[in-house]
This record gives structure tokens, C-alpha cells and sequence, in this order.
């Protein structure tokens, strides 16, 4: 059922939860499905998500995972949280067939096919969700462009996906998903600390594409700055703010 629910002209839809997987160990991630209703998004954006709680209406945003193409089911990759009560139903009540309300896509960090040739993908910590969405988006509709998903977490614990983005970068020959670990873990070979200019170069992450960054706001300026300073044109840059 489309209604104009809890937040204004929205539409929004009731939808089933029918997965759970626990990807990391902070991270699970939960498949909805609104059925016949005609729930979309682009690739990149979020939902709100109204839970009713101890008899008061709750809600919470977050990104979806999956690409469009999988709608009227999507996917949502949720740390957990003590503090944010929607978080912490999902993570500790939620059952597989519970049902929620959730809005349509929302917001203007979106990826579509014909927006570049060159696209950059930088993400901190959970902030990534949104990047996976444009990275499966890309794989299905413009295979052939040159794609960069770099993702800092503090530990390979805490990388979710890692499998599949880096198979699916093997699989096509432009695309690279590089994560980089900022704590210390002796097991790990790859790319160590954060985000910076020296890492972007060493990578030869392109100056002229269009560039995405997705994290905590610290994150958000840093990169802005970094890329600013890079040459990076504002038009070029493509963020939300939530603060």
C-alpha cells in the first residue's frame, strides 16, 4: 500500500523483512521487500524507516545497499548502535516476516548511467552503504567505465562485502576496490591508513572524475578539502550532509 505516511508527501510503503545476515560483526544487513507496491530508488540513496516502539512511532535513515534493480526489494547494511532505537531493533528484536514502514528513495547522491566515464568512491567506516549501491548499480548498467571504490575501516572485520566487491573488480576490467585499515592488524597485506592525497596518487585516482564520499562528517570535510586541493572541481564532488 502507498500511503503519504509519517513524514509528509514521501510516499511511503509498508514493507516485509524476508533476510538477515550478520556480515561483520557490527554490521548486518536485512533484505525488504514491498511487494506489489512500487517502491524505487537510485542507486546512492536512503530511506526512512518508522518501526513503532514502546507504543511511539520511531524512525530511522538509512542508505540502501542494494542496486535499483532489485526493487520492489532492497537491501540495507545497519551498525549497530545502542544509542538510536530504530538501530537497535533491527539489530536485537527484528525478525524475519516483521513488517515496517519505510519512504521512497531519497536524496541527490546518485549514480546513473551517462553521469561519468570516471567515477571515485570514498568511504569511511558505514559510510560505504551508499557506495556499494552505485558499485553493483555501475557492474549491471555501465560495465565499461573506470570505477574506484577506496573503503576505510580500522580492522578487516569491519569491511563488509569484501568478497564480492573484489570479485566483481576482478571480473571487470575497470573497475578496482581498494579498503585500507586504519588500526592495527598483523594479518592484513593490503592498503594501511587513511584517505589521503599520497594513497589517492599512489592509486592514480583520476583528477577529472566524478567523485563520491560517504562517511562521518569529519570524513565529509577532510575529503572535500582533499579533493578541493587536488583540482578536483566542486561540480565534480558529490556529498550529503547530515548535520
Amino acid at each position: 500500500m502507498v500511503t503519504h505516511g509519517p513524514s509528509g508527501a514521501v510516499p511511503h510503503y509498508h514493507a516485509r523483512i524476508v533476510d538477515t545476515c550478520q556480515e561483520t560483526p557490527r554490521i548486518r544487513t536485512f533484505v525488504l521487500d514491498c511487494g506489489d507496491q512500487p517502491f524505487a530508488f537510485r542507486a546512492g540513496q536512503w530511506i526512512d524507516l518508522f518501526v513503532e516502539i514502546d507504543g511511539r512511532m520511531q524512525v530511522g535513515g538509512y542508505s540502501m545497499t542494494s542496486a535499483p534493480s532489485a526493487a520492489p526489494q532492497f537491501e540495507l547494511a545497519i551498525q549497530s548502535s545502542p544509542r538510536h532505537a530504530v538501530t537497535r531493533w533491527l539489530h536485537e528484536t527484528a525478525r524475519v516476516d516483521d513488517e515496517v514502514v519505510v519512504s521512497a528513495g531519497q536524496g541527490e547522491f546518485v549514480f546513473e548511467a551517462g553521469m561519468g566515464r570516471r567515477v571515485v568512491l570514498l568511504g569511511a567506516g558505514i559510510g560505504v552503504t551508499p557506495l556499494v549501491s552505485i558499485f553493483r548499480h555501475a557492474a549491471e548498467v555501465a560495465p565499461d567505465i573506470e570505477l574506484l571504490l577506496v573503503h576505510s575501516a580500522v580492522s578487516a572485520d569491519e569491511l563488509p562485502f569484501a568478497a564480492e566487491l573484489a570479485a566483481t573488480a576482478a571480473r571487470l576490467p575497470g573497475f578496482r576496490y581498494v579498503p585500507t585499515l586504519t588500526g592495527e592488524d598483523p594479518r592484513w597485506q593490503g592498503e594501511r591508513g587513511r584517505i589521503d592525497a599520497a594513497m589517492l596518487a599512489r592509486l592514480g585516482a583520476p583528477v577529472d572524475a566524478r567523485h563520491y564520499f560517504c562517511g562521518a562528517r569529519a570524513f565529509i570535510e577532510d575529503m572535500h578539502a582533499l579533493l578541493t586541493q587536488r583540482g578536483v572541481p566542486g561540480a565534480q564532488q558529490v556529498f550529503e550532509k547530515w548535520w
